[in-house]
């Protein structure tokens, strides 16, 4: 069975038999995290035998077809845990465990697609293989070329964007407001608001991984504030709360900063214009 020890807490591989789910338990393993479809799953019998052995046993399907944000972030919430460690992490061929750890690396890291084949190739895997990781991750690192591939993102920023705390619309929020960027990343910013204090602070972003994070972090540091002590936040609260950020992320902070005045703004006239 193709099987690589990627940290000392993860190992990557091929669905493991009955053979190798013992061997598994027996070197203390708690979770298995298998990575295929539903249809590729249907009538398995490595679930109950993981299970019977006393290890957890979590299916994640992921397509091969290519990675999205949303992806990247399921796969980050259910495996970076440790309460799951020793976690064993299993795809066809090992291919799509691998292709997504690489990834998160590389963002950290401000890797190339290029970069994550070497690293790939450093771990001793198949070089048939080869062509599947890459198109595994190629449409997503296109997706973000316009921020720049090799950029490295901090590891603050990636635990924002790919755990994030409070992303969503507020259906019925008291205000609203929408900001797009001249880099092109759009922020909004959602608020409930109780006696001028905000109660319930949300965010959506169409933007990069800093944008998301900044927005994740304004939109928490404004929850239980006043309007006023809102408003009067500033960019560098932000940069603060993620240990710092790229001079070229800083920008993102600054349009999370004024998407909260524009939401408190128009709170304010909404006010004004129900008692006129």
């Amino acid at each position: 069975m193709f099987f690589i020890k990627y940290t000392k807490n993860m190992s990557v591989g091929a669905i493991p038999d009955k053979a190798a789910i013992n061997e598994l338990a027996q070197k203390g393993f708690k979770t298995i995290v298998d990575l295929r479809t539903e249809e590729e799953i249907s009538n398995s019998d490595e679930p109950r035998l993981a299970r019977s052995m006393g290890i957890r046993y979590i299916h994640l399907p992921l397509k091969g077809d290519g990675l999205s944000q949303d992806k990247l972030s399921m796969f980050y919430q259910t495996v970076f845990d440790e309460e799951k460690y020793p976690v064993y992490i299993c795809g066809p061929k090992g291919i799509r465990p691998l292709a997504l750890l690489l990834t998160i690396a590389a963002l950290k890291e401000g890797k190339t697609v290029a970069d994550i084949l070497e690293n790939a190739e450093k771990l001793n895997t198949r070089k048939e293989d080869a062509p599947e990781v890459l198109r595994f991750v190629e449409a997503f690192f296109q997706r973000r070329k316009e921020h720049g591939e090799h950029e490295a993102i901090a590891t603050e920023v990636i635990e924002r964007w790919l755990r994030p705390k409070n992303r969503g619309a507020i259906p019925d929020a008291d205000t609203f407001a929408r900001v797009t960027g001249p880099c092109g990343d759009t922020i909004e910013i959602y608020f409930k608001i109780k006696n001028e204090r905000i109660e319930q602070a949300s965010y959506l972003t169409s933007g990069c991984p800093n944008s998301a994070a900044c927005a994740s972090v304004g939109a928490e540091l404004a929850e239980g504030k006043t309007l006023d002590e809102a408003y009067d936040l500033m960019h560098e609260d932000i940069i603060c709360s993620l240990n710092g950020l790229p001079n070229e992320g800083q920008h993102c902070a600054k349009l999370v900063i004024q998407t909260i005045r524009e939401a408190i703004n128009h709170y304010y006239k909404k006010q004004k214009k129900a008692s006129s």
